[in-house]
C-alpha cells in the first residue's frame, strides 16, 4: 500500500511520500509553497498576551509527574511551538498530515512499520542537527518516564531502528489495531534533543527551560505569574511550506490567572489580548464596554473540527460499588434535565451532544445497521438487550421545571436495583444510604451541578459537593475517590491512540488513567481494536458507531457539551487571513500584529 493509505491501493508497494493521508488524497503537493489559508507575506513583530490557568511547575515534557506550561507539548486543542513534531496538520483538511521534521515517509501495507527521512536542515536551537537518535530517545522517554495514559496510548511502538543519522524506521505492534490514525499520532509527538537530555535528568521535573527546536523559545518566566516566549529569527523551518506565513508574533506572553473572573476583568481592561469565552452569560453581556461600542472588541466563532466528542461531561465512576449497577447509572443519567440545562445554563448557544463522537459521521443513530450488528453480535450476552432493539434517546422535556416523567423512570430503576426510600433517603437492604460525592474545582462547575443535585435529592440520593484545589484534585483522582467529576473526551478525526487510553479495560484501574469512568467491557475493547484497525471509511464508520453504542448504553457519562469551535473575544489590533481555514481557525499561528490598529487602541487606553 502506498503511504497515502488508501484502501484501493492495497496491492501497491510502499513508496516515499510527503505526508500521510487516511483517505488517499493530499490537497497540497510535495514542496508546496504555503498553506492556502495563510498570508505568506505577513509582517513579523508585536506581542500577543494570553491568559492561562495552567499551574505549571516543570519544563520536562511527557513526564508522569509535574505540569508543563502551554506550548511545550501537544495538547487537545493546540500543537507545540517550542518543539517540532514529525508531521504538521493542515487546517483545511481532515485526515492529512504533511512532513515537518521529516522530508519523506513510507508506511508498510499492514502498518507495522513506518520509515522516515529527516530534513537535513532541521536544527535544534543550539545549531545541532535533529537526528534519528533524537526520535529514538523521545519514544524511549515516553515508554519509560511518561504517565500510564501515554504509555498505554503509545504501547504499539516496539522499537525505533536507526539506519542513518537522518533515516529510521518505527516498528509497531498491532495489539490494539493499526491504521493511519496511529501513524498520525506518532507525528504529533514533540521530538526531544537526546544530546541535551544526556546531560540533564529527563526523569525529574525542572524549571530550567530545555533546548528546543520550534519557532519559539523561552525568554523569561516567573512560575505561577507569567511566561514569555520569543520568536526564533533563524528558525530552521521558516521557509518550508508548513511554516511559511505562520509564527508571526515576536512575543507570546502568558499571564497566569487562577480565577476566571479575574482573568475576564484583566481582558476587559486591555491587559489580555484574546480570550475564549465558555460562559454564555458573559458571552452575551460580559463585554458590553465602551471599547466594544467603538469597534475595538471583536466577538466571533472560530472553526474547529480536528477533534469530535465531549468538551465537557459529568463522569460517573463505575469503580465505586454503589455505581456498578447499570440501572443506578441509567437512573442518574435520566435525572439530569438536559433541556433545562441547555436553555438556562448554556442559553442554547452550544451544540447538544448526543454521542461520544458528536458531531462526526460515526455517531450512533437509530438502531444498529447490518455492519454494526456483525461487530456487536458476538458480545450480545454482555450488553443490554435494548442496545439491539431500541434507539437510545435522551430524556426530553420542556426545559422548564422538573422532568417528571424522567424522574419517575429513574425512581423505578432504582427500585429494581434494590434501593428504596426510607425516611426520604435511598437505602438498600443492608441499611446503606446512597450517597454521591461530586469532586469539582471551580465555581462554574458548581453552578452546573447545583440544579442536578436538587433533582437527585428529590429521588432520595444524598449528594455531597467537594470543591478542591489542584493538588488535592490530582490525589483524589489518582485514588478514584469520587462518584462524579467533570471530564473531557476529545477524539481525533480520524480517531487515534487516545481511544485506547479512554476505553481499553487494561487502563481502568491505573492511577491517573484517562479511562475516567473505569469501564471494563470486552465489547468496548474489541470495538476500539476494530476502530484502530479500520482500513476503509466503511469500516471506520461501522466500528465507530458500534463503539458509540456500547459506551452510550453503559451510562458512564452525562454529556454536557460537544467539541466545537470556541467563542472568542479579542482586541482588534491584529491582522488575519481573509478567510478561516475550513477545519480549524489558524489562531495564533496565521495571525499577525497590526501596528496601526494597536496604536489606535493604545491612544485611548
Amino acid at each position: 500500500m502506498a503511504t497515502a493509505l488508501h484502501p484501493a491501493s492495497a496491492a501497491a508497494e510502499p513508496s516515499w511520500k510527503h505526508g500521510v493521508s487516511y483517505f488517499g488524497e493530499f490537497k497540497y503537493p510535495p514542496d508546496f509553497e504555503h498553506y492556502d489559508y495563510v498570508n505568506p507575506n505577513a509582517p513579523k513583530g508585536g506581542t500577543l498576551v494570553l491568559a492561562t490557568d495552567d499551574n505549571w511547575n516543570s519544563f520536562t515534557p511527557y513526564l508522569a509527574k509535574g505540569n508543563v506550561p502551554p506550548g511545550v507539548q501537544h495538547l487537545f486543542s493546540s500543537q507545540p511551538f517550542f518543539y517540532d513534531g514529525l508531521f504538521s496538520a493542515s487546517d483545511d483538511e481532515i485526515g492529512s498530515f504533511y512532513c515537518n521534521l521529516c522530508k519523506e515517509v513510507m508506511v508498510s501495507d499492514d502498518f507495522t512499520w513506518v520509515r522516515f527521512r529527516l530534513r537535513q536542515e532541521a536544527r535544534w536551537h543550539d545549531g545541532a542537527p535533529i537526528t534519528s537518535r533524537d526520535v529514538r530517545f523521545t519514544f524511549e522517554h515516553l515508554a519509560n518516564n511518561s504517565g500510564f495514559n501515554l504509555q498505554a496510548a503509545f504501547g504499539m511502538v516496539d522499537s525505533v531502528e536507526i539506519h542513518t543519522d537522518h533515516e529510521f524506521t518505527i516498528h509497531l505492534n498491532d495489539k490494539n489495531g493499526l491504521n493511519a490514525g496511529v501513524i498520525f499520532s506518532l507525528g504529533k509527538i514533540a521530538i526531544l534533543p537526546e544530546h541535551y537530555w544526556l546531560e540533564h535528568d529527563n526523569t525529574k521535573t525542572t524549571l530550567t527551560p530545555p533546548l528546543g527546536s520550534g519557532p519559539y523559545r523561552v525568554k523569561e518566566f516567573k512560575q505561577s505569574r507569567y511566561l514569555i516566549y520569543e520568536r526564533v529569527p533563524n528558525y530552521w523551518g521558516r521557509n518550508i511550506g508548513p511554516h511559511r506565513g505562520r509564527h508571526n508574533f515576536d512575543i507570546f506572553r502568558y499571564e497566569f490567572y487562577r480565577d476566571s473572573t479575574v482573568a475576564r476583568e484583566a481582558f476587559r481592561k486591555g491587559l489580555i489580548d484574546y480570550t475564549m469565552e465558555g460562559d454564555p452569560r458573559y458571552w452575551y453581556e460580559g463585554y458590553d464596554i465602551p471599547a466594544s461600542d467603538k469597534g475595538w472588541l471583536i466577538k466571533r466563532k472560530h472553526t474547529y473540527q480536528f477533534y469530535v466528542g465531549l468538551l465537557e461531561g459529568l463522569v460517573i465512576n463505575q469503580r465505586r460499588k454503589h455505581l456498578q449497577d447499570i440501572k443506578v447509572r441509567e437512573a442518574l443519567v435520566l435525572a439530569f434535565n438536559y433541556d433545562w440545562y441547555h436553555r438556562v445554563i448554556n442559553q442554547n448557544i452550544f451544540i447538544k451532544p448526543y454521542s461520544y463522537f458528536s458531531p462526526a459521521n460515526f455517531s450512533a443513530e437509530g438502531l444498529p445497521n447490518e455492519a454494526e450488528l456483525a461487530l456487536l453480535e458476538p458480545f450480545r450476552d454482555g450488553l443490554p438487550e435494548r442496545l439491539f432493539t431500541e434507539p437510545l434517546q435522551r430524556p426530553i422535556s420542556s426545559g422548564r421545571g422538573h422532568n417528571r416523567s424522567a424522574l419517575l423512570k429513574a425512581r423505578n430503576l432504582l427500585r429494581e436495583a434494590g434501593w428504596a426510600i426510607r425516611d426520604g433517603v435511598l437505602t438498600n437492604a443492608d441499611g446503606e444510604e446512597l450517597t454521591l460525592s461530586f469532586v469539582i474545582q471551580t465555581a462554574g462547575q458548581k453552578r452546573i451541578i447545583l440544579p442536578y443535585v436538587d433533582e437527585l435529592s428529590r429521588l432520595g440520593f444524598v449528594p455531597q459537593i467537594r470543591m478542591v484545589e489542584s493538588a488535592q484534585f490530582v490525589n483524589l483522582m489518582r485514588n478514584f475517590e469520587f462518584d462524579f467529576r467533570f471530564g473531557q473526551l476529545g477524539v481525533a478525526q480520524p480517531p487515534g491512540v487516545e481511544i485506547v487510553s479512554y476505553w481499553d479495560s487494561k487502563n481502568a484501574q491505573l492511577p491517573n488513567t484517562r479511562n475516567l469512568t473505569g469501564i471494563e467491557s470486552a465489547a468496548a475493547d474489541e470495538m476500539v481494536i476494530r476502530l484502530m484497525g479500520a482500513r476503509s471509511k466503511k469500516e471506520l464508520i461501522a466500528s465507530g458507531k458500534a463503539l458509540d453504542r456500547v459506551l452510550l448504553w453503559n451510562f458512564g457519562i452525562i454529556p454536557l457539551r460537544a467539541v466545537e469551535g470556541p467563542s472568542v473575544v479579542y482586541w482588534d489590533k491584529f491582522g488575519r487571513p481573509p478567510f478561516d481555514a475550513e477545519i480549524r481557525t489558524s489562531f495564533p499561528a496565521a495571525w499577525w500584529y497590526d501596528e496601526k490598529k494597536a496604536a489606535r487602541i493604545e491612544l485611548i487606553n
